[in-house]
């Protein structure tokens, strides 16, 4: 083979090696992007609910303003978050709440992007809820 011809080779075996370098680069990142808007979900099942149950006054009760302003000073939400007020962890902590009634069981659910924390609060708001229900019971 002549020099030129050899040079051109090696010239496109460089570039089709390059661009294959970088597809794989590429789709690397795009794969991390995706980790790192992950949400974790973190739901817990509460029983079969009773006759005449209803489910939005049920949610109002569990995601009041006073149980969740004990769970958000508990666990430091506000640092955590980096939010500049409660009202802003609240508003938060609402639109990552979730309950519904699937197959006649009520499941409760909470999702954030720390693992640790969805699970935390999710605990928290389910511990509060029970420990409500305990005084009430003793109050009668």
């Amino acid at each position: 083979m002549k020099r030129n011809t050899t040079i051109a080779l090696a010239a496109v075996l460089l570039l089709i090696l390059g661009t294959g370098g970088w597809i794989v680069a590429y789709k690397g990142y795009k794969k991390y992007q995706a980790r790192q808007n992950q949400e974790f979900r973190y739901e817990g099942t509460m029983g079969k609910p009773a006759q005449g149950f209803q489910l939005d006054a049920f949610k109002r009760h569990l995601l009041r303003d006073d149980a969740i302003e004990h769970v958000i000073v508990e666990q430091k939400l506000v640092d955590a978050w980096g939010l500049d007020d409660l009202e802003a962890a609240k508003i938060r902590m609402r639109s990552k709440s979730d309950v519904n009634l699937v197959n006649a069981e009520l499941k409760v659910s909470y999702q954030d992007k720390n693992k640790q924390i969805a699970h935390d609060i999710l605990k928290a708001i389910v511990q509060r809820y029970y420990e409500q229900l305990q005084a009430a019971e003793k109050d009668q």
